[in-house]
């Protein structure tokens, strides 16, 4: 059994381990960087710690969000921080600090691993690779994100 943290870009709704997860946060306020690539937002001091903020929207082809006040910033938890029992079940994330914008935080969710299907080809994700799986709900489908594939690229 797996928890998931949800969240959702436009109405698509997605997940990642909670093991992997440092906190979710309003957006405060982002220093932009000039010339940096389109995904790339901005800087946030989090408690003295430079967190990089990236649009997960722009990497997965949904375009930029426009911050509004729903949303929401995951900030991930790097390689070092990640306990035991992620790295045990093949968590990776990323060695820098990092935070991802999502338009909306959805609910924890417990899954189980025989529940995981593979990625159908018409899931609107720019790219498969950064899809883990997806997990038939009730009125909906979960789109679980492969972080290690994602944050890679960031």
């Amino acid at each position: 059994m797996e928890q998931i943290v949800t969240f959702y870009l436009n109405d698509t709704l997605f997940g990642i381990p909670i093991l992997a997860v440092q906190e979710i946060n309003p957006l405060i306020e982002m220093t932009p960087v000039p010339l940096s690539q389109e995904s790339f937002r901005g800087l946030i001091n989090l408690r003295g710690q430079v967190v990089t903020v990236f649009d997960l929207g722009i990497m997965l082809g949904f375009g930029k969000r426009e911050i509004q006040n729903r949303s929401r910033l995951i900030v991930i938890k790097t390689n070092e921080e990640l306990s035991d029992v992620a790295v045990t079940r093949g968590i990776k994330t990323s060695d820098d600090p990092v935070g991802i914008l999502v338009d909306t935080i959805g609910d924890v969710l417990t899954t189980d691993e025989t529940e995981i299907e593979g990625s159908p080809a018409n899931i609107k994700v720019s790219d498969q690779k950064y899809v883990k799986g997806i997990v038939k709900l009730k009125d909906q489908l979960l789109v679980l994100l492969h972080l290690e594939s994602l944050l890679s690229n960031m």
